[in-house]
């Protein structure tokens, strides 16, 4: 099977690299993605929960990049099993131009899919490829924005500084009721003399 397309992000080209090489972006962005975690440099391995038609299949498998090009290109070769559903194998070819502030993601892909999979005919595979393409490059861009946007909060310091309003509020509260205790005895002295 070969898939083919493109999609344009409103990015420059080494904003869309830098997230494209980073593997927490990409668990967030692949649909079903359970597990994306790095065994060496450029080398992955991965669980993905994907609906494929009435069948529900977990595929665990390996991922490597290769023939990285920095801005320009890469190549992914993927290969996963379901069991006894069956697995997949590919490879996608993933090109950037960059279009004045744009960026064009052009992709070039073949799959081969075999097992109990493969005889749920290739309409029913081609539409839950292109469903999940939608969706990866919806929530890449969704990611894309939010890490731009964004900076990383150091959660420490942000439990710090809430730790810290929390006393101050409980230190003022405790003062103003001491405040009031002794404004109160002062008064009931007063009249009781």
């Amino acid at each position: 099977m070969k898939f083919t397309g493109d999609y344009v992000f409103q990015n420059k080209i080494d904003e869309v690299w830098d997230k494209l090489n980073d593997p927490e972006v990409l668990k967030e962005s692949i649909h079903g993605c359970k597990d994306f975690l790095e065994k060496e440099k450029n080398k992955f391995s991965l669980k993905i929960h994907i609906k494929i038609g009435p069948i529900n299949a977990n595929f665990l498998g390996d991922l490597e990049i290769k023939e990285i090009k920095p801005l320009n290109s890469y190549t992914i070769e993927a290969n996963a099993t379901a069991g006894q559903l069956g697995g997949a194998s590919g490879k996608v070819r993933i090109n950037l131009v960059q279009q004045k502030q744009n960026t064009q993601l052009i992709y070039d892909a073949n799959a081969k899919i075999n097992g109990k999979i493969a005889q749920l005919g290739a309409r029913l595979i081609e539409g839950t490829v292109k469903k999940n393409t939608i969706l990866f490059f919806n929530n890449f861009e969704r990611m894309l924005n939010k890490h731009e946007m964004k900076p990383k909060v150091n959660e420490n310091k942000l439990q710090e500084v809430e730790s810290q309003e929390k006393k101050d509020n409980f230190k003022r509260k405790y003062v103003y009721l001491v405040v009031l205790f002794f404004l109160a005895l002062s008064i009931y002295i007063a009249n009781n003399e």
